[in-house]
């Protein structure tokens, strides 16, 4: 064999080895590449599901669930309608060390659960949901606190509402249309009201302000958190009505200015746990009904200058006394030049029947 021909075949051999390699090394990436894009997106895999309902014990339905994987924002991933108590979701994308958000919607009452995803993966997951009742017996506001601020000719109202659902069995209280009732002053406007639960604050409606204004919110069992906001048009003697259909065990009012007035037998000023700024009282429990009213008056700040209407014309460097007996003097003319007159006619009286006689 020569040396050309040597040659020749080795580099043959040498590019056959060198495109084996290469084809071995893209079939490689071919395969890792899926894999690579899988564990960023998620590991597709199949999660189960039981939904209990915790009213009666037994198993549950619900009408909706969806679940959303947590970034910078919620990217929805599953939102079907669960087909059963049990039920299994194929290829869901889970990323183990994930956050997930799993929402429930049974009778139209939203549920959440925060899950991680080797959480999901562990399986089965377990839902419970409650039946929904319109009765408010078993249910208190053990939190009603009133925050009111006047800023020239508004007032700015704040309640923050602590609501405790304790109803045997455990039931969610959801009227229609509204759930319960909370007083507002008449005239109210601009009203904001949040309902605090779930990963979100969720806005409330509330009912034309007045005695009875309505509130549609759904009272899960445990503690819920509301909180409205209202502004009303300030005006001297204005009433601010504490109401509810709920019996209320614990209530306070922060007033701000301080020397703002707040006028009621039903509450009483707590000296020992002022915030800075506020005037704060304590009022007493409400029977569910019982109506409050506070009247906010401005006292001194409200009123024109005051005049001193005693000494207002006294003469400089008398005083009170004095001006006293002037009046006197005056109002009781001269006393003394009187008798002086009655004895003088008395004596001429006389001496005229000694001389007749």
């Amino acid at each position: 064999m020569t040396t050309r021909e040597g040659m020749m075949k080795t580099g043959n051999k040498w590019t056959y080895q060198c495109g084996t390699a290469a084809v071995a090394v893209i079939l490689l990436l071919a395969g890792t590449l899926p894999a690579f894009a899988q564990t960023e997106a998620g590991r597709p895999t199949d999660l189960e599901f039981v939904i209990i309902n915790a009213t009666t014990g037994q198993g549950g339905t619900a009408d909706r669930m969806t679940i959303d994987y947590v970034t910078t924002r919620r990217n929805n991933m599953v939102d079907i309608q669960p087909p059963d108590t049990t039920f299994t979701e194929p290829d869901v994308p889970v990323v183990e060390g994930g956050k997930y958000i799993i929402t429930l919607w049974r009778h139209g009452v939203p549920y959440w659960w925060s899950k991680r995803g080797r959480e999901l993966v562990a399986g089965p997951i377990t839902l419970h949901v409650f039946d929904a009742v319109s009765s408010l017996e078993g249910v208190a506001i053990s939190g009603l606190n009133l925050v009111i601020r006047r800023q020239e000719s508004l007032l700015h109202l704040e309640y923050m509402l602590q609501i405790d659902n304790q109803a045997k069995p455990q039931v969610t209280v959801a009227g229609s249309p509204t759930t319960f009732e909370l007083a507002l002053p008449a005239g109210a406007s601009e009203i904001e009201a949040v309902y605090t639960r779930g990963p979100d604050p969720m806005v409330i409606e509330v009912d034309s302000p007045g005695p009875h204004s309505g509130l549609a919110v759904p009272l899960t069992p445990g503690q819920n958190l509301i909180r409205i906001e209202a502004v009303v048009p300030w005006s001297e003697g204005l009433e601010i009505p504490v109401r509810s259909d709920l019996p209320v065990t614990n209530w306070s009012v922060l007033v701000s200015p301080e020397w703002l007035e707040v006028g009621s037998t039903d509450i009483e000023e707590n000296s020992h746990d002022q915030v800075s700024g506020f005037r704060r009282f304590g009022g007493f429990p409400l029977e569910p009904g019982e109506m409050v009213n506070l009247r906010l008056t401005s006292g001194e700040h409200g009123s024109g200058p005051e005049e001193d209407l005693f000494t207002k014309d006294a003469p400089a460097g008398k005083d009170a006394d004095e001006e006293t007996t002037d009046a006197a003097d005056k109002d009781g003319g001269k006393p003394l030049p009187l008798i002086l007159m009655f004895v003088v006619i008395i004596v001429i009286l006389v001496a005229v029947r000694r001389r007749r006689s």
